[in-house]
Parts: structure tokens; C-alpha cells; sequence
């Protein structure tokens, strides 16, 4: 971490913020606030500037998120309701008023067409946001929804909470996919990595549990290494990921083989409530109880990636140019070896030589009863003697 490093400047609030978003095609964060306030702003290194403020919420926004394509901002409330606004005008797009029966915690974008919600009781719903109702509701959890990732390939969506179970929901089907086994412990967080073989979760005693995928029913590693509870999960690669624990700290995680390699961020002992990272890979942004969010540079974990692939790539054409080379030269020592048997096979036998077509011995006697009067008397006075070799125009 370098603090000397030019980064956009942080975003002061005059109340708690519990939410961040990046967009992910432009560079625009949205805050939510513990007062129902919604924020929008343009970052940049040089300066900030809002785009929006609302208050779509009387209660407490306590989660967003943008669309894939940037349009829309999603924001669920401790008020039961979650709704969508334009980001470039602010105003209200779509509205779920008593969305859920318990206030909610989290709203996730799955595609174009539909967004998931999750509540303070456990209950998890998919809505159609073009038919702006309800498509599937589960009631897998008996405790809050801590924390949602949508897996594209299989169409899942990944879902942890306080009651420590997983749960895996195949979008297109009522039914959830698979629930896993109680970790006696909350789950806080969770990614997927390491192109969708492995799930990550974090725990409130520090501990980074790790599910093979398919493999829900329980944990097939546990990494532990944080001294206080892991409250969210950033994933920067498929083997790094940033963790916000309570300790304030921001942490990047190593998987296969595990292991902490450093630190991104430090919220000087406040509680880190959510990280995420930018659309072009530059920046982390942090939000903790200092009402404030900050800016981080990530740059530098991808521009080593850059680094370490050109290096790969560079030994790979090494070896490639080192092995073309040595085949030349067995292809060339073949050539050799060749060219010499060749040769000791016209001294020792040349029934094996084609001359003027006869390609055996016995081609070649024919020949020589059929032509007599071109027979040599030099070649047939001993066997020692050796025929002439024939000239390049024979």
C-alpha cells in the first residue's frame, strides 16, 4: 500500500455510509446512507464531482447496485422496498413498494432481466424487472442474507448467511440447487474463484472457508489468517481477492497455496463494510464507520500479472525457439547419418544402386543378357572390379 500514490480523493458524508458501487462501464461510485440518501459521483484523480442526490428510501439504504450496462441503479431498503433509477437523470424507474415481509439487506443484479433481493429474515426473491414482479421466492435461511454472487455459467446465484449455510439457487428453477451443512459459524461474504472451481466465504471468526463447486455440502479447505470477522469479499483475480475485516484492514489474498501477500487499504480500526473494484481494475473503493469513502490504488496487481504473463510468454518462445532448433540440428544429423549409410550401402551392394531404371540385381542381369555388346570386358574379367558410376545425365 502506498498512501503517496495519486488516487481520486475520498467522499465525505455527513452521516454513515453503508454501501458502495462502482458502475461498471464508467467512472461513476453510488454511496447509500444510513438516512436513505443515494449519491452518485464522477471520480477522477484530479477531482469529484456529484451527479446525483436522492433519497428514494424514508428508511435506511442498505444496499445497491449498478446494471450491467451502467443505465440503472438498484437500492434496497430497510423500508421493505427496493427500486431502479436512471443514472444520468435520477429519476425512479421501477418501484417494489412491501417487497418482502422483513426489511431487506441486499440487492443483486443477475442480467438484463432480473435482480435478486434478500432480507433481514433469510428469504431470498428473483424479480422480473420488465414484468416488475415476483418470479421465485426461497425460504432456505432462518437468519439475515449477508452477502449474494451471480455465477453466469451456470446460471447460479450464490447466497450466504448469519444461520452459516450457503445456499445455491439455479435461476431458472423454483427449487434452490443445494443448501450446504451448518459451519457453526455467520457467513459473511462470498466470491467465486479460480474460474468457477472454488466458492470462498467469509466467517465471523476470521476464518476463509473454501467450497469446491458442485460440492455444497460442506467446506474442502479453510484458510484462517484474519483476527477478526472477514465482512466482505472483493475478488480482484482468479487466485487474488481483497478481504474488509472488522480490524479496518483491507487484506490481499492469495488462493492455491493460500496465504496473505499484503495489505490494499486501512480504515484505522473501523469496521470495513464493503470493498469493490472499478471497472477498469485501478481502483478499490472502501466504506467503515468514519462516514466516509475511500479510494484505493489496485492498479499495480494487474500491471505485475501483465509483467509475469510476458515474462511466461517470452520462456515459452524461448523453449519453442530452443526446441525448433533442435530438431533442425537432428534433422540435419539424420540427413548425415543417412547420406552415409547411403554411401556404404554403394560400396557394399550395388544391386541397391538405380542405374538407367533397373532398380535390383536381377533387373540389372537382364539388362546386360538383353544388351550384350554393352558389356565392358574390364567388368567381366573379375568381380573386384567395379562398375563405373553413372554420370548425372544417365
Amino acid at each position: 500500500m502506498d498512501d503517496t500514490a495519486a488516487r481520486p480523493k475520498s467522499l465525505k458524508f455527513k452521516e454513515p455510509v453503508i454501501d458502495v458501487a462502482f458502475s461498471p462501464t464508467t467512472n461513476l461510485v453510488a454511496s447509500s446512507l444510513i438516512t436513505g440518501h443515494v449519491f452518485v459521483h464522477k471520480y477522477d484523480v484530479g477531482s469529484n464531482q456529484r451527479q446525483v442526490r436522492g433519497k428514494p428510501h424514508k428508511k435506511s439504504c442498505r444496499s445497491l447496485c449498478f446494471s450491467g450496462d451502467g443505465s440503472l441503479l438498484y437500492t434496497a431498503s430497510k423500508d421493505r422496498s427496493w427500486q431502479a433509477m436512471d443514472v444520468e437523470t435520477g429519476a425512479e424507474t421501477t418501484r417494489i413498494d412491501a417487497a418482502h415481509e422483513k426489511p431487506l439487506n441486499l440487492i443483486k443484479y443477475v442480467n438484463e432481466q432480473i435482480v435478486a433481493t434478500g432480507d433481514e429474515a433469510g428469504c431470498v426473491k428473483l424479480w422480473d424487472v420488465r414484468q416488475k414482479k415476483q418470479a421465485f421466492s426461497y425460504s432456505e435461511h432462518v437468519d439475515y442474507v449477508s452477502d449474494m454472487v451471480f455465477h453466469a455459467p451456470k446460471r447460479h446465484l450464490l447466497a450466504t448467511s448469519g444461520d452459516g449455510c450457503l445456499s445455491v439457487y439455479d435461476v431458472r428453477k423454483a427449487k434452490p440447487f443445494q443448501v450446504s451443512a451448518n459451519q457453526d459459524d455467520e457467513l459473511l461474504s462470498v466470491a467465486v474463484i479460480r474460474g468457477g472451481s472454488k466458492v470462498v466465504v467469509g466467517e465471523t471468526d476470521g476464518v476463509m472457508g473454501i467450497f469446491s463447486y458442485g460440492q455444497f455440502g460442506d467446506v474442502t479447505d479453510r484458510f484462517p489468517g484474519h483476527p477478526q470477522s472477514i465482512d466482505s469479499i472483493c475478488k480482484l483475480t482468479e487466485d487474488l481477492c481483497v478481504t474488509g475485516s472488522s480490524d479496518g484492514l483491507l487484506r490481499i489474498v492469495q488462493f492455491f497455496p493460500h496465504k496473505l501477500i499484503g495489505v490494499a487499504g486501512d480504515h484505522q480500526a473501523l469496521p470495513v463494510e464493503k470493498v469493490v473494484l472499478s471497472h477498469d481494475q485501478q481502483w478499490l473503493a472502501s466504506c467503515s464507520h468514519d462516514h466516509t469513502v475511500h479510494f484505493w490504488d489496485i492498479g499495480y496487481i494487474y500491471a505485475d500479472e501483465d509483467e509475469d504473463d510476458e515474462a511466461s510468454e517470452a520462456a515459452e518462445q524461448k523453449d519453442t525457439n530452443e526446441s525448433k532448433e533442435d530438431h533442425e540440428l537432428d534433422a540435419q544429423a539424420v540427413a548425415i547419418r543417412i547420406s552415409r549409410d547411403v554411401d556404404s550401402d554403394d560400396e557394399e551392394d550395388e544391386s541397391e544402386v538405380d542405374i538407367d531404371g533397373c532398380s535390383d540385381a536381377g533387373e540389372l542381369r537382364t539388362s546386360e543378357e538383353t544388351h550384350p555388346e554393352e558389356t565392358h570386358p574390364e567388368e567381366t574379367q573379375t568381380d573386384v572390379a567395379q562398375p563405373d558410376k553413372p554420370s548425372l545425365d544417365a
